[in-house]
């Protein structure tokens, strides 16, 4: 089928309108004429883009077209960041409420902002091992896996290692998992299963170093880690500038990982307490934080609830789900006197805040970064009071 592309919408897809039917468009760029082959399967109908008959002045050679991991890479990066600007106030304006007037009576724009170049910031990839003992990826969409000897989304010290393979035989095999680190407080390292490697048969520790903002955290390799080289940075100023955080606050924090936040806070606050529900982030962070007080523990509205009482501070950084609506009202209800929400789902991000908004809470600011260039994804940080 020939159509025309819409605006972008959150998942990765242009929206198209045939005869009256709406089209999820997969690889097109808004404006765009182009063919595309159609998936009756579901209710709404998919398509992805076979053919570009007029393509925008926005597309440009696919940056990684070899395998998955860059949906967008044909787009170039300030189409990106207006694409994702677009997904963003289009969650805002379907699922927020009264965030979008919100927004606009504080003055407040929604921007999506770049963050560091678009190749060479990714500090982790995650690779399967094929039949032939090589590193590889999905192909996209596909359960195929796809050889790879390099990958321009990913650190330097990661290619290094993906160009010299050979060197590595024997670290791993046919069907293994492999995790590439290139921490930014140490050299480059492999995860194959539990081993951890340095050198082709030099095994090291289970953890690595990473460094930012003048702190050192020590984290497991296969552990969870902000993916883009300076999102920890990034994230720690938006978090703990945005709640004006003051050395007599006491702060409660949700979802707390490996310690990125916990370590500054104790150092800055007078007191902490952290939640966290995956022991090896909660061992990490026992080691990066001692002078927090660090409970392994799952996350429910009831422990939002009790865990933020008594807080001047609360912060929660929860995974691609969000908060949910009765978890996002129990920090809303609490005496806190500012909340941090960090998201890394638009969607998710604008129920929680329209939640936290209808319970009496008022964005202070909201701020977006593309700490995942050349991906649908992005990070979202808002402030309330």
């Amino acid at each position: 089928m020939r159509l025309q592309a819409g605006g972008p919408v959150h998942g990765g897809y242009t929206i198209a309108r045939v005869d009256g039917r709406v089209i999820l468009v997969e690889g097109a760029a808004p404006g765009e004429t182009v063919e595309v082959e159609i998936d009756e399967s579901e209710k709404l109908w998919k398509g992805i883009v076979t053919e570009v008959i007029e393509p925008s002045p926005d597309r440009v050679p696919h940056v990684w077209d070899t395998a998955g991991g860059a949906e967008l890479g044909y787009l170039r990066r300030s189409a990106q960041l207006a694409w994702k600007t677009a997904v963003l106030e289009d969650a805002i304006g379907h699922l927020g409420g009264p965030l979008q007037g919100h927004l606009k009576d504080a003055g407040l724009n929604v921007r999506v902002r770049e963050v560091g170049p678009g190749l060479g910031t990714r500090t982790r990839l995650d690779v399967d091992v094929d039949e032939e003992g090589r590193l590889a990826m999905h192909a996209r969409g596909s359960d195929a896996l796809v050889a790879i000897d390099h990958m321009p989304l990913a650190a330097p010290a990661i290619n290094d290692i993906l160009g010299s393979q050979d060197d590595w035989a024997g670290t791993w095999r046919p069907g293994d998992r492999v995790r590439l680190v290139a921490p930014t407080g140490q050299g480059p390292v492999v995860s194959v299963g539990k081993d951890v490697y340095k050198a082709p048969g030099r095994k090291i520790g289970a953890r690595v170093v990473e460094r930012a903002a003048g702190y050192s955290w020590e984290v497991t390799a296969t552990g969870f880690w902000q993916t883009h080289e300076k999102a920890p940075v990034t994230l720690l100023d938006a978090v703990l500038k945005g709640v004006r955080l003051r050395k007599s606050d006491r702060v409660a924090e949700f979802y707390g990982g490996s310690g990125l936040f916990t370590l500054p806070l104790t150092d800055q606050a007078r007191a902490v307490r952290m939640w966290e529900g995956t022991a090896a982030s909660v061992r990490d962070a026992e080691r990066n934080a001692p002078k927090a007080e660090i409970t392994r523990a799952s996350i429910t509205p009831s422990l939002l609830a009790s865990g933020s009482e008594g807080a001047d501070v609360v912060i929660a950084d929860p995974s691609r789900a969000g908060l949910g609506i009765k978890g996002a009202t129990a920090l809303a209800q609490s005496n806190a006197q500012a909340i941090a929400l960090v998201s890394c789902d638009p969607a998710a991000m604008a129920r929680d805040v329209r939640a936290m908004i209808e319970n009496g809470r008022s964005v202070m600011s909201l701020a977006a970064f593309d700490l995942f260039p050349h991906t649908i994804h992005m990070e979202v940080v808002t402030i309330l009071s």
